[in-house]
């Protein structure tokens, strides 16, 4: 695979280690250079995403073991993705992956009759936007947001922009052409802006997808446009690649979509939900002053990789809400319980913002578990990416 490929950039760590990016035209990978050893191993770029994960490269004397930590590694990784970014065809991939990110985003779910909106599918909870359009005249309606806005975002969205006339105009190009979503990127560069830029960023260099295995979707991505090359004689085959389709419940994102408009939807509350990972939740959270609710199952793919147990607590003294999250079998992406604690004002908002008529828990619990997940996904890839995707600093 080496031999196809080429070394795009290159950083030396000391007189032991290298640190490179290579790429034979589609998804990069990091190669790390053994330069006493004269050997390389290509590994996705995921692999930095644990910090306190160890590499031991053994030197030129016998016995001679270097030892070195991701976090050591950052600033090395920063400078060689930057340097890829300026190469290739990296940012025309970026720039159309950014409009296509932002078009999903913005896509409208239609709600034409009343009794819909308390008969939402997950797909419509997921989305920001409604269309509503429960008129006689099913051309007629305004986009709806499904998200609080701060002031500066309330007065950059108001009715009248986003009302429509036509059936045509109910859709994402309706949407975009009110100008709403680009003058919400103005009012909260840091919500609009850069969290689309960083996650297609991320999403073409070979990070996970918020922790889920996304080489199938960014290969899929890198060769649009490529010829296609018959695999039998007399073949008939498209010319080149078709352009993927970006769709935020599309389910080879691994969940990416929804978690990032779950991390939109409830950016006004990320500081105050507090996520631990602990052993004996119940016994922990009670000696805290919480007295148990109820208890919901939650299935495979909700929470995680195995199903869970959830317990509800509530401190009425404190004001305060508790989730106790326990694996019913061993999973490989935590130890322990999930303990997820928040005002219970703050709950109780979450779950209107979550709704235009019924009210969801399991849904709700599950979108603010996603938001924390990708706040802390997002925060950890941020500083690789950040001098080279645009981003706008408030």
């Amino acid at each position: 695979m080496e031999e196809k490929g080429q070394i795009i950039s290159t950083c030396d760590i000391d007189n032991n280690l290298a640190l490179q990016i290579w790429t034979k035209g589609r998804m990069p990978r990091l190669s790390i250079l053994n330069k006493s050893k004269n050997s390389r191993k290509l590994i996705q770029i995921a692999w930095i995403e644990n910090k306190e994960r160890t590499l031991s490269i053994q030197g030129r004397r016998r016995g001679q073991t270097s030892t070195y930590t991701v976090k050591d590694f950052e600033p090395f990784v920063r400078k060689i993705l930057a340097e890829y970014a300026s190469k290739g065809n990296f940012k025309v991939k970026f720039l159309k992956l950014v409009v296509d990110l932002e078009r999903a985003l913005n896509h409208p779910e239609v709600i034409s009759h009343e009794r819909d909106f308390a008969m939402m599918t997950e797909e419509k909870r997921s989305s920001l936007w409604i269309a509503e359009c429960t008129g006689d005249d099913k051309g007629i309606g305004i986009f709806l947001p499904f998200f609080p806005m701060n002031e500066a975002e309330t007065e950059a969205a108001p009715d009248e922009k986003l009302e429509f006339n036509e059936l045509k105009m109910r859709t994402t190009e309706g949407l975009m052409k009110t100008g709403v979503p680009a003058a919400l990127k103005k009012a909260n560069p840091e919500r609009w802006h850069n969290t689309v830029r960083v996650t297609a960023a991320a999403m073409l260099l070979g990070f996970s997808y918020c922790g889920a295995d996304g080489t199938k979707m960014a290969e899929a991505i890198w060769s649009e446009g490529e010829k296609i090359q018959p695999t039998q004689p007399g073949q008939i085959i498209p010319m080149k690649v078709p352009a993927k389709k970006i769709s935020i419940h599309d389910a080879a994102l691994g969940r990416l979509g929804h978690k990032m408009t779950a991390y939109i939807r409830h950016y006004y509350y990320l500081d105050k939900i507090k996520v631990e990972y602990i052993q004996d939740s119940d016994t922990v959270i009670q000696k805290a002053g919480f007295a148990k609710s109820r208890r919901i199952d939650f299935g495979v793919g909700a929470l995680g990789d195995v199903p869970y147990r959830v317990t509800f607590y509530v401190n009425e003294t404190d004001g305060m809400t508790a989730f106790g999250c326990v694996p019913k079998m061993q999973t490989s992406r935590h130890t322990g319980d999930i303990l997820i604690t928040l005002p219970t004002e703050t709950y109780n908002e979450a779950l209107e913002n979550d709704s235009m008529a019924n009210k969801d828990e399991f849904f709700t619990l599950t979108r603010l578990l996603w938001a924390r997940q990708y706040s802390r996904w997002y925060q950890n890839i941020k500083p690789y990416v950040a001098s080279f995707c645009g981003l706008v600093n408030q």
